[in-house]
């Protein structure tokens, strides 16, 4: 009787085990069965589409950037300390002004786009380096689109960027070394560039969202071009005398008018 009793007391304990196996399985099945969901799927519902643009309805914003006084003096470079840079002393480029008009002067869309992605020109901005300075002095590129940086000076050259938001780089470049190739993942405003061998070389770099940029000329002339008809902001930027701000509307087909004017007075 004892062993009876305890021969059915091990059969309804092992009944037990084997039902809440089988519920445990049933529960992990559901579970790994189950639709994602979470902060992937999140990303992937709310990534905005690949913006298209018609362009039969495309306009453009141009116009004149002008430096009001006279620009302020600048002490002469010399680069006589390097026999591969130019023996004379040289103009330095932080203002370049003539006859009133302001150039390396960076004009870019702030506000007013369409929301989305806008695509990534496979084709590389080019960054140069010679005569000793960089060219350009002032460029403007997408996230995610080449920087293709090159030598064709004599001398040997050092670039060293100082992005607060992207990664930094810092790479020697002889005239016989092939280019250098860079990305920025991220939007960020005039990055400083450097030669750590020539401290007078300096250029900036604005990596931007969109291809809504340009850079005054000599004669302080930009063009933003096939942007959609709208309102937008357009700032401009230069390097000494910080930026401005103007609406401007630009209807269907329209070339709209922008005008900038600095003012040298006190720097």
């Amino acid at each position: 009787m004892i062993y009876t009793d305890r021969a059915k007391n091990f059969q309804s304990g092992a009944a037990r085990i084997l039902l809440s196996a089988a519920l445990v399985g049933v529960l992990s099945l559901a579970c790994c069965s189950k639709s994602p969901s979470g902060p992937e799927q999140s990303a992937a519902a709310s990534k905005p589409a690949t913006i298209s643009v018609d362009t039969s309805t495309v306009g453009t914003i141009s116009g004149v950037v002008s430096l009001k006084d006279q620009p302020p003096k600048m002490k002469p470079l010399d680069m006589t300390a390097d026999p591969g840079c130019p023996t004379g002393p040289q103009p330095a480029e932080v203002v370049v002004a003539k006859d009133g008009k302001l150039a390396n002067v960076f004009l870019y869309v702030k506000e007013g786009l369409p929301q989305g992605n806008f695509a990534v020109p496979s084709e590389p901005v080019v960054l140069d380096q010679k005569g000793c300075r960089y060219s350009p002095h002032i460029l403007g590129i997408m996230a995610g689109q080449p920087l293709k940086i090159t030598n064709t000076d004599t001398a040997d050259h050092n670039i060293h960027d100082m992005p607060s938001n992207n990664p930094p780089f810092n790479e020697s470049q002889m005239p016989t070394d092939k280019p250098v190739i860079k990305k920025f993942p991220n939007v960020e405003m005039m990055i400083p560039v450097q030669c750590n061998q020539h401290p007078w070389m300096r250029a900036y770099i604005n990596v931007m969202s969109h291809p809504y940029f340009a850079v005054s000329g000599p004669d302080g002339s930009f063009e933003i071009k096939n942007l959609p008809p709208g309102e937008y902001t357009i700032a401009a930027v230069h390097e000494r005398f910080g930026e401005q701000t103007m609406k401007v509307k630009v209807g269907p087909k329209e070339n709209a008018k922008a005008s900038f004017v600095y003012s040298a007075a006190g720097q």
